[in-house]
């Protein structure tokens, strides 16, 4: 019984890992494979007897079977049969390696389906491998657009940094904001979800609630980064937290931790406070800006600029996801000082209340102005869109940007002009974005 009690002891010492330096994390850690249950031993087991086979193989090849310890003399057994050593030395180390890699094999398997489904693992390796080598890029902006062009990015390279404007004030993003006093969550989930590898898991963020007098509109991922702010007592936090288990190809933060909002200032002199009323009265926009004034920068953020080899700005709402996502203290000085190729992809229609009369050349301006670099590279789609889907978007005061290349004539700055345009929608189709980014790299 004393023994029964002290074996449940010992079992439960390897078990919980109780140490008290490394080199007994260590120890423990090792043992812990010898637990009842962990189905490793017998594996390892059978791969040991490969390697004592395979031994035996190398000898008898040889010709020294004298010198084998008292256990293996018995494999002596070809001489009396007149088998060449050649021959039970060659069957010996065939037999030996296939039960090695067959105990590995084993043992291998045994381990990740504790934690994945072992038939995917190589695949899993072979595309990490393979996108840890592309290329870094960092893509600034907000609303759908972002979120689209990383769902094609990270196809492409698994070194994908997203810095997502967080001044949305309308609809669930909205009331949680006034309700919890943190930053939008709205187009962060939407980016998270994208870059997910977790199976079920962007399904599962974009769920938004039907019922309930308080739920009724909020997403699950926006419940679930306002869950993390408050156990984190810190947005900062919550995100990286978030960023740590949503098991993402890549990374995503926020320009800013603090909950700031967004002016405009239009060109007859009035001021707007807050994203929702920019878009609703009409007129051209001056410039745009964060209050409070100063707010700070994500800290990962500017650090991904600095490693950056392509910046990109867009696809997106220029004056409400496009610019705020660089004017938040410190990402500026970074793009500015940044050797990275800058590329700024124009939006295919007009926004309502933000952008209307204004071609591809006044948007380009505009990033300049605010930004203080001019981008090296313009993408902008030069496809005729369908009529009687031009109808629908003028139902909603949409209009296409116009593109006269003529107006970058002299500025150094490269324009990409193509079919960008995404069959049955006047939006940027992900792929034929996305390739065209990878060619700039």
């Amino acid at each position: 019984m004393l023994w029964n009690k002290a074996k449940r002891l010992n079992l439960q010492t390897l078990a919980q890992g109780l140490r008290t330096n490394p080199a007994d994390d260590r120890f423990f850690s090792s043992l812990r494979w010898l637990l009842p249950g962990m189905r490793v031993k017998r594996y390892a087991f059978l791969a040991a007897l490969g390697l004592l086979c395979m031994f035996t193989g190398v000898v008898h090849l040889s010709w020294q079977t004298s010198f084998l310890p008292w256990f293996l003399q018995t494999t002596r057994w070809a001489g009396y049969f007149s088998i060449p050593l050649w021959i039970s030395g060659g069957l010996w180390l065939l037999g030996g390696l296939v039960l090695f890699l067959m105990g590995l094999r084993w043992m291998n398997r045994s381990m990740l389906s504790a934690i994945t489904d072992p038939s995917s693992v190589s695949k899993q390796v072979y595309i990490r491998r393979r996108l840890e080598a592309g290329p870094r890029i960092v893509a600034l902006g907000g609303g759908t657009g972002l979120s689209r062009v990383l769902r094609g990015l990270k196809m492409e390279t698994a070194n994908i940094t997203a810095i997502v404007a967080v001044t949305d004030d309308g609809g669930s993003t909205g009331r949680l904001r006034v309700s919890f006093g943190v930053p939008a969550v709205g187009d962060l989930v939407d980016c998270l979800a994208a870059l997910s590898d977790a199976e079920g898991l962007p399904e599962l963020m974009e769920y938004r609630f039907q019922r309930g007098e308080e739920l009724k509109g909020h997403t699950f991922g926006n419940l679930m980064l306002v869950s993390l702010f408050e156990l984190n007592n810190g947005f900062a936090k919550a995100m990286r937290q978030a960023n740590q288990v949503l098991r993402l190809r890549g990374a995503v933060w926020p320009a800013t931790y603090e909950a700031a909002r967004l002016w405009a200032e239009r060109e007859d002199g009035t001021r707007v406070q807050g994203e929702t009323a920019l878009r609703e009265k009409p007129g051209r926009i001056r410039r745009v800006g964060l209050a409070p004034t100063g707010v700070a920068a994500m800290p990962e953020a500017i650090t991904a600029l600095q490693k950056a080899d392509l910046i990109v700005l867009g696809p997106g709402s220029l004056y409400s996801s496009v610019i705020p996502s660089f004017l938040p203290k410190g990402i500026q000085t970074a793009i500015q000082q940044s050797p990275a190729k800058l590329v700024y992809i124009v939006n295919i229609m007009s926004e309502r209340g933000e952008t209307e009369d204004m071609d591809a050349y006044d948007h380009f301006r505009a990033i300049e102005q605010h930004l203080g670099r001019r981008p090296n590279v313009v993408l902008v789609n030069n496809t005729r869109i369908p009529e009687d889907l031009l109808k629908r978007y003028r139902a909603e005061g949409q209009t296409p940007v116009r593109f006269n290349p003529k107006r970058f004539e002299g500025l150094g700055v490269r324009i990409v002009a193509g079919d960008f345009l995404e069959p049955g929608f006047a939006q940027h189709d992900p792929t034929r974005l996305v390739k065209a980014l990878i060619n700039l790299c």
